[in-house]
Protein backbone atom coordinates (compact mmCIF):
# COMPACT_ATOMS: atom_id res chain seq x y z
CA UNK A 1 0.00 0.00 0.00
CA UNK A 2 1.57 3.35 -0.98
CA UNK A 3 2.67 5.57 1.93
CA UNK A 4 0.26 8.72 1.55
CA UNK A 5 -2.56 6.01 2.20
CA UNK A 6 -2.06 6.95 5.70
CA UNK A 7 -3.63 10.45 4.89
CA UNK A 8 -6.97 8.75 4.55
CA UNK A 9 -9.10 9.20 7.76
CA UNK A 10 -11.10 6.05 8.91
CA UNK A 11 -14.27 7.94 9.13
CA UNK A 12 -14.53 8.46 5.11
CA UNK A 13 -17.41 7.53 3.84
CA UNK A 14 -16.33 6.60 0.54
CA UNK A 15 -12.76 6.52 -0.98
CA UNK A 16 -11.68 5.51 -4.10
CA UNK A 17 -8.32 4.33 -5.47
CA UNK A 18 -6.65 5.00 -9.43
CA UNK A 19 -3.38 2.35 -9.16
CA UNK A 20 -1.94 4.39 -12.21
CA UNK A 21 1.32 2.27 -12.11
CA UNK A 22 -1.01 -0.90 -13.21
CA UNK A 23 -2.75 0.81 -15.45
CA UNK A 24 0.05 2.52 -17.31
CA UNK A 25 1.79 -1.11 -17.12
CA UNK A 26 -1.13 -2.37 -19.39
CA UNK A 27 -1.29 0.74 -21.84
CA UNK A 28 2.28 0.15 -22.27
CA UNK A 29 2.56 -3.34 -23.14
CA UNK A 30 0.12 -3.03 -25.65
CA UNK A 31 1.85 -0.72 -27.22
CA UNK A 32 4.66 -3.16 -26.89
CA UNK A 33 3.34 -5.97 -28.32
CA UNK A 34 1.76 -4.03 -31.76
CA UNK A 35 -2.08 -3.48 -30.76
CA UNK A 36 -4.12 -2.96 -33.55
CA UNK A 37 -6.23 -0.82 -31.40
CA UNK A 38 -3.57 1.27 -30.10
CA UNK A 39 -2.29 1.92 -33.61
CA UNK A 40 -5.43 3.20 -35.26
CA UNK A 41 -6.27 5.70 -32.02
CA UNK A 42 -2.72 7.04 -32.62
CA UNK A 43 -3.73 7.87 -36.31
CA UNK A 44 -6.94 9.13 -35.45
CA UNK A 45 -5.46 11.18 -32.99
CA UNK A 46 -3.90 15.09 -33.69
CA UNK A 47 -0.56 14.38 -33.63
CA UNK A 48 0.69 17.63 -32.49
CA UNK A 49 -2.10 18.63 -29.37
CA UNK A 50 -1.97 14.54 -28.67
CA UNK A 51 2.30 15.82 -28.04
CA UNK A 52 1.52 18.51 -26.30
CA UNK A 53 -1.12 17.45 -23.58
CA UNK A 54 1.44 14.17 -22.99
CA UNK A 55 4.39 16.76 -22.56
CA UNK A 56 2.37 18.83 -20.13
CA UNK A 57 1.20 16.24 -17.85
CA UNK A 58 4.37 14.63 -17.92
CA UNK A 59 5.96 17.63 -16.36
CA UNK A 60 2.93 18.27 -14.00
CA UNK A 61 5.21 17.01 -10.85
CA UNK A 62 2.56 13.97 -10.47
CA UNK A 63 3.79 10.79 -9.67
CA UNK A 64 2.00 8.47 -12.39
CA UNK A 65 3.95 5.53 -11.16
CA UNK A 66 1.84 5.54 -7.91
CA UNK A 67 -1.97 5.53 -6.58
CA UNK A 68 -4.27 8.58 -6.00
CA UNK A 69 -6.75 8.53 -3.77
CA UNK A 70 -10.23 10.58 -3.81
CA UNK A 71 -12.32 10.24 -0.81
CA UNK A 72 -15.52 11.71 1.04
CA UNK A 73 -15.59 12.24 4.80
CA UNK A 74 -18.73 14.22 6.77
CA UNK A 75 -18.50 18.01 7.03
CA UNK A 76 -21.75 19.18 7.83
CA UNK A 77 -20.41 22.64 7.42
CA UNK A 78 -21.31 22.28 3.66
CA UNK A 79 -24.56 21.48 1.84
CA UNK A 80 -25.14 17.52 1.32
CA UNK A 81 -22.94 17.08 5.20
CA UNK A 82 -19.79 15.80 3.09
CA UNK A 83 -16.45 17.20 2.34
CA UNK A 84 -14.41 15.80 -1.23
CA UNK A 85 -10.46 15.28 -0.79
CA UNK A 86 -7.92 13.68 -3.27
CA UNK A 87 -4.64 12.50 -2.76
CA UNK A 88 -1.98 13.05 -5.55
CA UNK A 89 1.73 11.70 -4.88
CA UNK A 90 4.38 13.93 -6.23
CA UNK A 91 7.70 13.56 -7.93
CA UNK A 92 8.91 16.90 -7.97
CA UNK A 93 6.91 19.97 -5.98
CA UNK A 94 9.06 22.27 -8.06
CA UNK A 95 7.22 20.90 -11.34
CA UNK A 96 3.37 21.11 -9.74
CA UNK A 97 4.02 24.51 -8.92
CA UNK A 98 5.00 25.56 -12.24
CA UNK A 99 2.62 23.19 -13.72
CA UNK A 100 -0.14 25.49 -11.63
CA UNK A 101 0.97 28.81 -12.68
CA UNK A 102 0.81 28.04 -16.43
CA UNK A 103 -2.74 26.23 -16.46
CA UNK A 104 -4.13 28.57 -14.63
CA UNK A 105 -2.27 32.26 -15.11
CA UNK A 106 -4.10 33.73 -11.96
CA UNK A 107 -3.10 31.01 -9.48
CA UNK A 108 -1.40 32.45 -6.27
CA UNK A 109 0.93 30.50 -4.41
CA UNK A 110 1.69 31.02 -0.88
CA UNK A 111 3.70 29.46 2.16
CA UNK A 112 2.41 28.03 4.93
CA UNK A 113 4.61 26.11 7.12
CA UNK A 114 6.45 23.49 5.44
CA UNK A 115 3.52 23.48 2.78
CA UNK A 116 2.99 25.25 -0.50
CA UNK A 117 -0.85 26.35 -1.00
CA UNK A 118 -3.61 28.18 -3.35
CA UNK A 119 -7.27 28.68 -4.09
CA UNK A 120 -8.45 27.73 -7.29
CA UNK A 121 -11.17 29.78 -9.37
CA UNK A 122 -12.54 30.06 -5.03
CA UNK A 123 -13.83 26.23 -6.04
CA UNK A 124 -11.09 24.18 -5.03
CA UNK A 125 -8.31 24.83 -2.44
CA UNK A 126 -5.35 22.74 -3.08
CA UNK A 127 -2.12 22.06 -0.23
CA UNK A 128 1.04 20.24 -1.42
CA UNK A 129 4.52 19.26 0.42
CA UNK A 130 7.44 17.90 -1.09
CA UNK A 131 5.76 14.35 -1.72
CA UNK A 132 1.77 14.94 -1.71
CA UNK A 133 -0.31 17.19 -3.28
CA UNK A 134 -3.94 17.39 -1.31
CA UNK A 135 -7.56 19.07 -3.42
CA UNK A 136 -10.25 19.92 -1.15
CA UNK A 137 -13.55 21.67 -2.24
CA UNK A 138 -13.40 25.35 -0.39
CA UNK A 139 -15.80 25.78 2.84
CA UNK A 140 -17.81 28.69 2.19
CA UNK A 141 -19.30 31.45 4.56
CA UNK A 142 -23.06 30.44 3.50
CA UNK A 143 -22.14 27.01 3.53
CA UNK A 144 -22.20 26.39 -0.46
CA UNK A 145 -21.15 23.08 -1.39
CA UNK A 146 -19.12 22.39 -4.47
CA UNK A 147 -22.02 22.07 -7.08
CA UNK A 148 -23.91 25.69 -6.07
CA UNK A 149 -19.54 26.69 -5.99
CA UNK A 150 -19.42 25.54 -9.68
CA UNK A 151 -22.74 26.63 -11.20
CA UNK A 152 -21.93 30.21 -9.86
CA UNK A 153 -18.20 29.79 -11.23
CA UNK A 154 -16.99 30.81 -7.55
CA UNK A 155 -18.11 34.12 -7.14
CA UNK A 156 -20.16 35.69 -4.47
CA UNK A 157 -20.55 31.90 -2.64
CA UNK A 158 -17.15 31.93 -2.04
CA UNK A 159 -16.07 35.15 -1.60
CA UNK A 160 -16.55 35.97 1.97
CA UNK A 161 -14.81 31.97 2.74
CA UNK A 162 -13.44 32.15 6.51
CA UNK A 163 -9.82 31.02 5.36
CA UNK A 164 -9.19 30.12 8.78
CA UNK A 165 -11.73 27.35 8.17
CA UNK A 166 -10.39 26.40 5.33
CA UNK A 167 -6.49 26.06 6.40
CA UNK A 168 -7.48 24.39 9.37
CA UNK A 169 -9.28 21.73 7.25
CA UNK A 170 -5.83 21.44 5.44
CA UNK A 171 -4.26 21.06 8.01
CA UNK A 172 -6.17 18.54 9.27
CA UNK A 173 -5.81 16.71 5.95
CA UNK A 174 -1.95 16.69 6.38
CA UNK A 175 -2.07 15.88 9.85
CA UNK A 176 -4.43 12.55 10.25
CA UNK A 177 -3.36 10.41 12.97
CA UNK A 178 -1.80 6.69 13.14
CA UNK A 179 -5.13 5.50 15.11
CA UNK A 180 -7.77 7.65 12.78
CA UNK A 181 -6.18 6.30 9.98
CA UNK A 182 -7.87 3.85 7.24
CA UNK A 183 -5.25 1.70 6.48
CA UNK A 184 -5.17 0.35 10.31
CA UNK A 185 -8.65 -1.66 8.79
CA UNK A 186 -7.86 -5.08 8.14
CA UNK A 187 -10.57 -5.36 5.36
CA UNK A 188 -9.16 -1.94 3.97
CA UNK A 189 -5.84 -3.30 3.42
CA UNK A 190 -6.74 -6.24 2.17
CA UNK A 191 -8.04 -4.69 -0.82
CA UNK A 192 -5.79 -2.17 -1.31
CA UNK A 193 -2.44 -4.96 -1.11
CA UNK A 194 -4.10 -6.94 -3.86
CA UNK A 195 -3.18 -4.64 -6.62
CA UNK A 196 -6.28 -4.02 -8.29
CA UNK A 197 -6.96 -1.28 -11.27
CA UNK A 198 -9.50 0.99 -9.41
CA UNK A 199 -10.85 0.18 -5.87
CA UNK A 200 -13.77 1.50 -4.00
CA UNK A 201 -14.33 1.67 -0.77
CA UNK A 202 -17.97 2.16 1.37
CA UNK A 203 -17.82 2.86 5.05
CA UNK A 204 -21.41 1.36 5.83
CA UNK A 205 -20.65 2.35 9.63
CA UNK A 206 -19.90 5.43 9.38
CA UNK A 207 -23.02 6.00 6.41
CA UNK A 208 -25.40 4.33 8.71
CA UNK A 209 -24.29 5.64 12.21
CA UNK A 210 -24.27 9.32 10.29
CA UNK A 211 -28.15 8.75 8.80
CA UNK A 212 -29.27 7.27 11.99
CA UNK A 213 -28.26 10.60 13.87
CA UNK A 214 -30.20 12.98 11.74
CA UNK A 215 -33.24 12.70 13.69
CA UNK A 216 -34.00 9.08 11.96
CA UNK A 217 -35.41 7.57 15.13
CA UNK A 218 -38.27 10.37 15.57
CA UNK A 219 -39.05 10.35 11.42
CA UNK A 220 -39.73 6.57 12.06
CA UNK A 221 -42.02 6.65 14.61
CA UNK A 222 -39.69 6.75 17.70
CA UNK A 223 -38.11 3.27 16.06
CA UNK A 224 -34.26 2.42 17.38
CA UNK A 225 -32.04 0.08 15.64
CA UNK A 226 -28.78 -0.87 17.48
CA UNK A 227 -25.56 0.62 15.98
CA UNK A 228 -24.37 -2.81 16.52
CA UNK A 229 -26.30 -4.34 14.08
CA UNK A 230 -23.95 -2.08 11.30
CA UNK A 231 -20.81 -1.82 13.02
CA UNK A 232 -17.77 -2.22 11.02
CA UNK A 233 -19.84 -3.15 7.64
CA UNK A 234 -18.32 -2.28 4.66
CA UNK A 235 -17.97 -3.04 0.93
CA UNK A 236 -15.11 -3.31 -0.82
CA UNK A 237 -14.64 -3.34 -4.76
CA UNK A 238 -11.09 -4.23 -6.50
CA UNK A 239 -11.12 -4.18 -10.98
CA UNK A 240 -9.27 -4.76 -13.21
CA UNK A 241 -8.64 -3.93 -16.74
CA UNK A 242 -8.09 -7.25 -18.61
CA UNK A 243 -7.91 -8.81 -22.30
CA UNK A 244 -11.25 -8.66 -23.41
CA UNK A 245 -12.90 -7.92 -20.21
CA UNK A 246 -13.10 -5.70 -16.72
CA UNK A 247 -13.00 -7.98 -13.75
CA UNK A 248 -14.22 -7.46 -10.38
CA UNK A 249 -14.56 -8.70 -6.85
CA UNK A 250 -16.71 -7.42 -4.43
CA UNK A 251 -17.24 -8.19 -0.99
CA UNK A 252 -19.57 -6.67 1.64
CA UNK A 253 -18.82 -7.06 5.46
CA UNK A 254 -21.16 -7.61 8.09
CA UNK A 255 -20.95 -6.95 12.00
CA UNK A 256 -20.26 -9.60 14.17
CA UNK A 257 -23.89 -9.26 14.96
CA UNK A 258 -25.14 -10.47 11.89
CA UNK A 259 -22.01 -13.18 11.13
CA UNK A 260 -24.99 -15.97 11.80
CA UNK A 261 -27.56 -14.44 9.85
CA UNK A 262 -24.87 -14.06 7.13
CA UNK A 263 -24.10 -17.73 7.37
CA UNK A 264 -27.67 -18.75 7.14
CA UNK A 265 -28.18 -16.37 3.74
CA UNK A 266 -25.15 -17.28 2.03
CA UNK A 267 -24.66 -21.05 2.51
CA UNK A 268 -27.11 -22.13 -0.42
CA UNK A 269 -27.23 -22.06 -4.16
CA UNK A 270 -30.19 -21.45 -6.64
CA UNK A 271 -32.19 -24.40 -7.56
CA UNK A 272 -30.86 -25.79 -10.42
CA UNK A 273 -33.81 -27.43 -11.58
CA UNK A 274 -35.90 -24.36 -11.35
CA UNK A 275 -33.37 -22.27 -13.69
CA UNK A 276 -32.62 -25.00 -16.15
CA UNK A 277 -36.99 -24.76 -16.89
CA UNK A 278 -36.52 -21.03 -17.92
CA UNK A 279 -37.33 -20.16 -21.64
CA UNK A 280 -33.36 -19.21 -22.98
CA UNK A 281 -34.68 -18.67 -26.11
CA UNK A 282 -33.07 -15.20 -27.47
CA UNK A 283 -32.50 -14.54 -24.13
CA UNK A 284 -31.54 -11.15 -22.64
CA UNK A 285 -31.13 -11.11 -18.61
CA UNK A 286 -31.76 -13.82 -16.78
CA UNK A 287 -31.37 -13.58 -12.64
CA UNK A 288 -31.82 -16.41 -10.07
CA UNK A 289 -31.82 -15.82 -5.96
CA UNK A 290 -31.80 -18.28 -3.11
CA UNK A 291 -32.73 -16.13 -0.12
CA UNK A 292 -33.22 -18.14 2.62
CA UNK A 293 -36.19 -17.88 4.80
CA UNK A 294 -34.56 -18.53 7.89
CA UNK A 295 -31.93 -15.89 7.57
CA UNK A 296 -34.50 -13.33 6.33
CA UNK A 297 -36.91 -14.05 9.42
CA UNK A 298 -33.21 -13.86 11.64
CA UNK A 299 -32.69 -10.21 9.97
CA UNK A 300 -36.28 -9.25 10.74
CA UNK A 301 -36.08 -10.33 14.67
CA UNK A 302 -32.82 -8.21 14.91
CA UNK A 303 -34.53 -4.99 13.45
CA UNK A 304 -37.14 -5.56 16.15
CA UNK A 305 -39.99 -5.76 13.55
CA UNK A 306 -40.59 -9.00 14.15
CA UNK A 307 -43.82 -8.07 16.26
CA UNK A 308 -45.14 -5.65 14.04
CA UNK A 309 -44.78 -8.11 11.04
CA UNK A 310 -47.23 -10.64 12.95
CA UNK A 311 -49.69 -7.89 13.94
CA UNK A 312 -50.25 -6.57 10.43
CA UNK A 313 -50.29 -10.59 9.01
CA UNK A 314 -52.44 -11.67 11.64
CA UNK A 315 -55.58 -9.76 10.45
CA UNK A 316 -55.56 -11.62 7.24
CA UNK A 317 -55.07 -14.49 9.35
CA UNK A 318 -51.64 -15.66 8.80
CA UNK A 319 -48.11 -15.85 10.05
CA UNK A 320 -44.56 -14.49 9.45
CA UNK A 321 -44.09 -18.04 9.88
CA UNK A 322 -47.29 -18.94 7.65
CA UNK A 323 -45.62 -16.89 4.94
CA UNK A 324 -41.96 -17.92 5.11
CA UNK A 325 -42.98 -21.93 4.81
CA UNK A 326 -45.23 -21.20 1.86
CA UNK A 327 -41.55 -20.38 0.09
CA UNK A 328 -38.12 -22.08 -0.54
CA UNK A 329 -36.22 -18.90 -0.76
CA UNK A 330 -36.19 -19.71 -4.47
CA UNK A 331 -37.07 -16.90 -7.05
CA UNK A 332 -36.08 -16.45 -10.49
CA UNK A 333 -36.66 -13.92 -13.62
CA UNK A 334 -35.87 -14.03 -17.24
CA UNK A 335 -36.44 -11.37 -19.85
CA UNK A 336 -36.50 -12.63 -23.98
CA UNK A 337 -36.73 -10.90 -26.76
CA UNK A 338 -36.24 -7.11 -26.44
CA UNK A 339 -36.75 -4.59 -28.86
CA UNK A 340 -36.90 -0.94 -29.32
CA UNK A 341 -38.99 -0.10 -32.45
CA UNK A 342 -40.33 3.03 -34.25
CA UNK A 343 -43.85 2.75 -35.10
CA UNK A 344 -46.54 5.05 -36.43
CA UNK A 345 -49.70 5.92 -34.23
CA UNK A 346 -52.66 7.96 -35.11
CA UNK A 347 -54.36 10.18 -32.68
CA UNK A 348 -57.03 12.47 -33.06
CA UNK A 349 -56.28 16.04 -32.42
CA UNK A 350 -58.89 19.13 -33.10
CA UNK A 351 -60.59 16.77 -35.15
CA UNK A 352 -58.66 15.59 -37.26
CA UNK A 353 -56.27 12.53 -37.83
CA UNK A 354 -52.64 13.37 -36.59
CA UNK A 355 -49.75 10.48 -37.32
CA UNK A 356 -46.63 10.64 -35.27
CA UNK A 357 -44.09 8.33 -34.98
CA UNK A 358 -42.63 6.86 -31.36
CA UNK A 359 -40.69 4.21 -30.03
CA UNK A 360 -42.23 1.03 -28.14
CA UNK A 361 -40.16 -1.42 -26.53
CA UNK A 362 -41.55 -4.81 -26.68
CA UNK A 363 -40.32 -7.79 -24.27
CA UNK A 364 -40.92 -11.33 -22.93
CA UNK A 365 -40.92 -11.60 -19.12
CA UNK A 366 -41.36 -14.46 -16.83
CA UNK A 367 -41.00 -14.66 -13.35
CA UNK A 368 -40.61 -17.99 -11.48
CA UNK A 369 -40.77 -18.82 -7.35
CA UNK A 370 -40.22 -22.31 -5.91
CA UNK A 371 -42.88 -23.41 -3.22
CA UNK A 372 -42.34 -25.04 -0.08
CA UNK A 373 -45.76 -25.77 1.10
CA UNK A 374 -48.19 -25.21 -1.15
CA UNK A 375 -51.29 -25.33 1.01
CA UNK A 376 -49.49 -22.47 2.91
CA UNK A 377 -48.88 -20.54 -0.61
CA UNK A 378 -52.26 -20.95 -2.29
CA UNK A 379 -53.90 -19.74 0.76
CA UNK A 380 -52.08 -15.94 0.47
CA UNK A 381 -52.25 -16.67 -3.29
CA UNK A 382 -55.72 -16.90 -3.66
CA UNK A 383 -56.57 -13.96 -1.26
CA UNK A 384 -54.65 -11.63 -3.76
CA UNK A 385 -56.35 -13.10 -7.09
CA UNK A 386 -59.36 -11.93 -5.70
CA UNK A 387 -58.47 -9.00 -4.68
CA UNK A 388 -56.35 -8.10 -8.00
CA UNK A 389 -59.17 -9.42 -9.93
CA UNK A 390 -57.62 -12.44 -11.48
CA UNK A 391 -59.79 -15.01 -13.92
CA UNK A 392 -59.39 -18.45 -14.43
CA UNK A 393 -57.62 -19.23 -18.03
CA UNK A 394 -57.95 -21.85 -20.41
CA UNK A 395 -58.18 -25.68 -19.42
CA UNK A 396 -55.48 -26.36 -16.84
CA UNK A 397 -55.79 -26.39 -13.09
CA UNK A 398 -54.60 -23.33 -11.17
CA UNK A 399 -53.90 -20.95 -14.44
CA UNK A 400 -55.36 -17.42 -13.99
CA UNK A 401 -54.95 -14.51 -15.93
CA UNK A 402 -54.46 -10.27 -15.42
CA UNK A 403 -55.02 -7.98 -18.08
CA UNK A 404 -53.02 -5.18 -18.18
CA UNK A 405 -54.26 -3.54 -21.19
CA UNK A 406 -56.62 -4.26 -24.22
CA UNK A 407 -53.99 -6.19 -25.92
CA UNK A 408 -51.76 -7.67 -23.29
CA UNK A 409 -52.08 -10.06 -20.09
CA UNK A 410 -50.38 -11.55 -17.40
CA UNK A 411 -50.73 -15.05 -16.77
CA UNK A 412 -50.22 -17.51 -14.07
CA UNK A 413 -49.60 -21.36 -13.44
CA UNK A 414 -48.93 -23.01 -10.39
CA UNK A 415 -48.21 -26.65 -10.35
CA UNK A 416 -46.94 -28.67 -7.05
CA UNK A 417 -43.60 -26.98 -6.67
CA UNK A 418 -43.73 -23.60 -8.97
CA UNK A 419 -45.54 -20.78 -9.55
CA UNK A 420 -44.89 -19.16 -12.74
CA UNK A 421 -45.93 -16.07 -13.94
CA UNK A 422 -45.39 -14.31 -17.78
CA UNK A 423 -46.95 -11.84 -20.36
CA UNK A 424 -46.67 -15.12 -22.64
CA UNK A 425 -48.67 -17.77 -21.51
CA UNK A 426 -46.59 -20.11 -24.09
CA UNK A 427 -43.69 -19.85 -21.21
CA UNK A 428 -46.09 -20.19 -18.46
CA UNK A 429 -46.63 -23.36 -19.74
CA UNK A 430 -43.81 -24.38 -20.97
CA UNK A 431 -41.64 -23.61 -17.90
CA UNK A 432 -44.41 -25.38 -15.80
CA UNK A 433 -44.43 -28.70 -18.20
CA UNK A 434 -40.43 -28.54 -18.11
CA UNK A 435 -40.37 -27.63 -22.39
CA UNK A 436 -37.61 -25.60 -22.00
CA UNK A 437 -35.46 -28.11 -20.44
CA UNK A 438 -34.43 -30.05 -23.83
CA UNK A 439 -32.75 -26.82 -24.92
CA UNK A 440 -30.16 -26.87 -22.18
CA UNK A 441 -28.71 -23.51 -20.57
CA UNK A 442 -25.89 -21.54 -22.67
CA UNK A 443 -22.61 -21.40 -21.10
CA UNK A 444 -22.72 -17.71 -19.38
CA UNK A 445 -25.73 -18.99 -17.17
CA UNK A 446 -24.36 -22.40 -16.02
CA UNK A 447 -21.38 -20.53 -14.85
CA UNK A 448 -22.88 -17.02 -13.96
CA UNK A 449 -25.88 -18.32 -12.38
CA UNK A 450 -25.39 -21.87 -11.05
CA UNK A 451 -23.14 -22.56 -7.83
CA UNK A 452 -23.83 -19.78 -6.09
CA UNK A 453 -26.69 -18.18 -3.90
CA UNK A 454 -27.57 -15.02 -6.99
CA UNK A 455 -26.43 -14.95 -10.26
CA UNK A 456 -27.13 -12.38 -12.63
CA UNK A 457 -26.39 -12.68 -16.48
CA UNK A 458 -26.79 -9.71 -19.03
CA UNK A 459 -26.38 -11.14 -22.82
CA UNK A 460 -25.66 -7.07 -24.17
CA UNK A 461 -25.14 -8.45 -27.63
CA UNK A 462 -28.72 -9.75 -27.66
CA UNK A 463 -30.36 -6.57 -26.00
CA UNK A 464 -29.03 -3.59 -28.79
CA UNK A 465 -29.70 -6.44 -31.62
CA UNK A 466 -33.33 -5.97 -32.23
CA UNK A 467 -32.46 -1.91 -31.09
CA UNK A 468 -34.09 -0.54 -34.96
CA UNK A 469 -31.42 2.08 -35.92
CA UNK A 470 -34.43 4.29 -36.80
CA UNK A 471 -35.36 5.01 -33.08
CA UNK A 472 -32.20 7.80 -33.66
CA UNK A 473 -33.17 10.70 -36.03
CA UNK A 474 -29.89 12.70 -36.29
CA UNK A 475 -26.31 11.97 -37.40
CA UNK A 476 -24.98 12.01 -33.83
CA UNK A 477 -27.26 9.94 -32.40
CA UNK A 478 -26.73 7.16 -35.32
CA UNK A 479 -23.24 7.44 -34.47
CA UNK A 480 -23.31 6.97 -31.09
CA UNK A 481 -25.97 3.78 -31.20
CA UNK A 482 -23.83 2.52 -33.82
CA UNK A 483 -20.11 2.35 -31.54
CA UNK A 484 -22.30 1.61 -28.22
CA UNK A 485 -23.66 -1.21 -29.81
CA UNK A 486 -20.45 -2.94 -30.57
CA UNK A 487 -18.59 -2.11 -26.80
CA UNK A 488 -20.35 -5.20 -24.88
CA UNK A 489 -20.84 -8.61 -25.43
CA UNK A 490 -22.66 -9.27 -21.71
CA UNK A 491 -22.13 -8.88 -17.96
CA UNK A 492 -22.31 -11.58 -15.50
CA UNK A 493 -22.19 -10.93 -11.64
CA UNK A 494 -22.73 -13.65 -9.83
CA UNK A 495 -21.55 -14.36 -5.86
CA UNK A 496 -23.85 -14.32 -1.85
CA UNK A 497 -21.47 -16.85 -0.76
CA UNK A 498 -21.06 -16.37 3.26
CA UNK A 499 -17.07 -16.63 4.25
CA UNK A 500 -14.64 -14.60 6.01
CA UNK A 501 -17.42 -12.48 7.72
CA UNK A 502 -18.46 -11.37 3.90
CA UNK A 503 -20.19 -11.82 1.28
CA UNK A 504 -18.61 -12.12 -2.37
CA UNK A 505 -19.16 -11.59 -5.49
CA UNK A 506 -17.74 -11.42 -8.59
CA UNK A 507 -18.56 -9.39 -11.90
CA UNK A 508 -17.34 -9.62 -15.37
CA UNK A 509 -17.68 -7.28 -17.96
CA UNK A 510 -17.27 -8.74 -21.31
CA UNK A 511 -16.57 -6.94 -24.44
CA UNK A 512 -16.92 -7.68 -27.97
CA UNK A 513 -13.27 -6.97 -28.80
CA UNK A 514 -11.77 -10.29 -26.64
CA UNK A 515 -8.20 -9.54 -27.98
CA UNK A 516 -7.46 -6.09 -26.85
CA UNK A 517 -7.44 -4.91 -22.83
CA UNK A 518 -10.17 -3.45 -21.86
CA UNK A 519 -8.59 -0.55 -21.04
CA UNK A 520 -7.34 0.41 -24.64
CA UNK A 521 -11.47 -0.83 -25.91
CA UNK A 522 -12.67 2.02 -23.44
CA UNK A 523 -9.80 4.97 -25.06
CA UNK A 524 -11.17 3.78 -28.84
CA UNK A 525 -14.62 4.53 -27.62
CA UNK A 526 -14.18 7.24 -25.89
CA UNK A 527 -12.50 8.87 -28.73
CA UNK A 528 -15.20 7.15 -31.60
CA UNK A 529 -17.91 9.25 -29.46
CA UNK A 530 -15.81 12.18 -29.25
CA UNK A 531 -15.93 11.40 -33.35
CA UNK A 532 -19.80 11.66 -32.82
CA UNK A 533 -19.98 14.92 -31.00
CA UNK A 534 -18.46 16.49 -33.95
CA UNK A 535 -21.51 15.68 -36.50
CA UNK A 536 -23.93 17.91 -33.81
CA UNK A 537 -20.44 20.69 -34.26
CA UNK A 538 -19.87 20.09 -31.16
CA UNK A 539 -15.74 20.59 -29.77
Amino acid sequence: MPDHARYIPKDAVVVAGINLRSLSKKIAWNVITGSKLFKEMQQRLPQKNANDAVTGIEKSGIDFVNTIYFYVKPDNRLKGGNRLCALVPLSDAGDLESYLKKVIPDFQVSQRGDRKEGVIKNLMYVSWNKKLLIITNMTGADGADYMDLLKSGGDAANKAADQTENNAEMDNAFNVTAENSLVNNKHFKNLETNGHDITIWVNYDQLMSQYMNDNVAGKMGGLSLSNTLWKDAAFAAGFDFKSGKISGDLDYYVSEELTDIGKDLGSIDVDKDMTQRLPMKNMDMVVAWHLSPSGLKKSIEKTGLLGLVNLGLGSQGLSFDNVMDAFSGDMAFVMNNLSVKTIVEEDELMGQKVKHATQKPGMDMTFVIKMNKKENFLKMFDMYKEMAGFYPYGHAKDCYAYPLDTKDSLFFLINDRYLAASNKYENVEGYINGKFKSEGLPSIVKSGVLGHPVGMVMDIAEMVKNIDPAIVTTPHDSAVLAVSKKLLSSISINGGTFKNNSFGSHIDINFTNSDENSIIALMDYGLRISDAEKLNGDN
